[in-house]
């Protein structure tokens, strides 16, 4: 499949793609098994199956562990899809949590136009072959969230976020005051402008296992609202698909027909679901199928989704068939995972 990439770059680097509202930084550790010693070499717990195996045998007895820092670098969903999008060559625009005042230094790296409107968040990575397993503080804002977006933009969010190809509003489930973001955004930049369905308002929920059903039933709700006025992607992993299909209740396990029955309960005009194996997309014209290609010894795991749904983005305004998008996003995110760097436009081979 060739999907002439390489020479679209002008109009790629004509598509502006506006990103909210998150930002951390991850300290990216493997969980030490059994430390060197003599003829023994260091080894880590491979799963997470191994990991959690391990301590329900430490139960009523306690336990300490050795992690192993791998690196110190940028967290968050904002961050990764924005540096992602930004070197596939979209024009990104991000406002969030990135710094006191300014980007902090680990952010400086990213190839966009950034706001920050708080301090990031602090979070520890626990990484395995099979998956990762993310640690963090709650976090809390001392001030309204909207107005402090306002303040960091010169008032100019609800301008970037209506005038954009692409809006992406990322980590709904992590951040207490996500659903009012949202809202604003909502009202000050589509409420009152007719639909423009040529543009799109992409939505990655993130691990919202925590979140009581009510709650995940009205964020379902309002990107259905979105949906009347843009193309709506609402992007699930395997995991949020299930916790949204049951919070739902929707009765139903099977990732296709998760997707169908959301797009139709709430309005969601594309439900997009990523697993290790294989990706979907639900749309008005049915449902695309496509296996991914696993990689068994992952170099990194943390941003994986991030990097699929950055591709997806591009393939959304690039107007690519449902086949390619699927395509483009799953290239792009395994390459990733097997060199653990970002892979060029180039370097995709499409």
């Amino acid at each position: 499949m060739s999907l002439d990439l390489f020479d679209r770059k002008a109009e790629i680097a004509s598509k502006r793609m506006v990103v909210g509202f998150d930002g951390f930084t991850d300290t990216i550790v493997r969980v030490v098994r059994e430390t060197a010693g003599e003829g023994r070499l260091e080894t880590c717990f491979p799963t997470i199956r191994s990991f959690g195996e391990y301590l329900a045998a430490q139960a009523e007895k306690s336990c300490s562990l050795e992690l192993k820092i791998q690196a110190r670098q940028l967290g968050g969903n904002l961050p990764y899809v924005s540096r992602a999008a930004g070197l596939l060559g979209l024009n990104v625009t991000c406002i969030g949590m990135l710094g006191e005042g300014a980007p902090g230094p680990l952010f400086q790296e990213m190839p966009c136009r950034m706001y920050s409107f708080a301090a990031p968040g602090e979070s520890t990575c626990l990484e395995f072959q099979d998956g990762k397993v993310f640690l963090a503080p709650q976090y809390r804002l001392s001030d309204d969230p909207w107005q402090l977006v306002q303040k960091a933009t010169g008032g100019g969010a609800s301008r970037l976020f209506a005038e954009s190809d692409l809006m992406a509003l990322l980590n709904w489930s992590e951040l207490p005051f996500a659903q009012s973001l949202w809202e604003h955004v909502y009202q000050e930049s589509l409420a009152d402008v007719p639909p423009q369905k040529d543009r799109w308002a992409f939505f990655d929920l993130c691990d919202c296992t925590r979140r009581p059903a009510g709650e995940l039933e009205a964020v379902l709700t309002l990107i259905g609202r979105f949906a009347e006025k843009r193309t709506a992607v609402l992007s699930l992993n395997e995991n949020e698909a299930l916790v949204a299909a049951r919070a739902a209740r929707l009765g139903t396990r099977d990732l296709a027909g998760v997707g169908e029955a959301l797009r139709e309960r709430f309005g969601i005009t594309e439900v997009l679901i990523h697993t290790l194996r294989k990706s979907l997309l639900c749309t008005p014209r049915g449902v695309a199928r496509q296996a991914t290609r696993f990689i068994s010894a992952p170099k990194i795991s943390t941003g994986a989704g991030d990097h699929f749904n950055a591709a997806a983005c591009l393939g959304a305004v690039l107007g690519l068939t449902d086949e390619e998008r699927l395509t483009l996003s799953n290239r792009f995110s395994s390459l990733y995972v097997e060199s653990g760097t970002t892979p060029s436009l180039e370097s995709l081979g499409l």
